[in-house]
């Protein structure tokens, strides 16, 4: 067995049939069965089908403590999205080994785990329930991008989220408050900040400081996750820029056409 992905916590391994008896027994929360199928449901369709790719998610001790099916050529109903892209699927973490934190080393590192199983892929999807906030919140904070929402999806409103393999990912790179600037932080040493004012419901970006034009884009998408988290009034981001193709990226919008240098992105839905 050869293992693609070693991390601090955990390992990523495509599926090996010694892992069965551990999938049969794992287990989700009531809730989350609404969101995502147990593993032993959709394993054996998996390893049926040439383009899909189920893979387990260990721990140090050799638990399965999560699984997921990677999909090549995958299209989802109801979006329009390339032919030549891969679909996480199926991701679920064992309730029985929930509150480690492997939920989020795991979407951290997803991204470089498929260039090793689909090293010629360059667009990376996955879709979730709109419903299913701790999900999207997790993905918007490993820089995952909202392309678009179907409010008709199989079990109501869902969203459709993007990440470009191609150089454009920024691994492990974390938002961290000091005040009212937050400082970019990646691989632990400062690359940036974003300073904040907030008035009212509404926070202003006052200033973006990084000469990282990719942590610069990363940034922008988990800004909104993380003043969701840490801003509970605030209910849209602001900005005045004559640069706007970074923020248009990350789902700004011009809310007034006599205003164009003006850009809004809501964050509570």
């Amino acid at each position: 067995m050869t293992v693609e992905y070693k991390g601090s916590q955990i390992d990523i391994v495509q599926y090996n049939e010694k892992y069965r008896a551990q999938l049969e027994s794992f287990e989700l929360e009531e809730r989350q069965l609404i969101y995502s199928s147990l593993p032993k449901e959709v394993l054996d369709e998996g390893l049926m089908d040439a383009n899909r790719r189920p893979c387990i998610v260990l721990n140090k001790e050799g638990e399965v403590v999560g699984f997921f099916v990677l999909h090549q050529f995958y299209q989802h109903e109801g979006y329009d999205t390339p032919i030549n892209a891969v679909y996480v699927r199926s991701l679920s973490i064992n309730a029985k080994l929930q509150g480690s934190g492997y939920g989020t080393e795991i979407m951290m590192n997803i991204p470089t785990f498929v260039q090793t199983v689909f090293p010629d892929f360059e667009n990376l999807y996955l879709v979730v329930d709109a419903e299913n906030q701790a999900a999207w919140n997790l993905y918007e904070r490993a820089g995952f991008l909202h392309l678009a929402t179907n409010p008709e999806g199989p079990l109501g409103k869902e969203r459709l989220y993007y990440l470009d393999l191609e150089g454009k990912y920024v691994s492990k790179l974390r938002l961290v408050q000091q005040g009212n600037v937050i400082i970019l932080e990646k691989d632990g040493e400062a690359t940036g900040h974003i300073k904040l004012e907030i008035e009212g419901k509404t926070a202003y970006i006052t200033a973006f400081e990084t000469a990282d034009a990719a942590v610069r884009e990363s940034a922008l998408r988990q800004l909104a996750t993380f003043v969701r988290k840490t801003a509970a009034e605030v209910e849209q981001l602001v900005v005045r820029t004559d640069e706007p193709e970074d923020y248009l990226n990350a789902n700004f919008v011009h809310m007034d056409q006599q205003e164009p240098d003006v850009l809004t992105k809501l964050i509570r839905y």
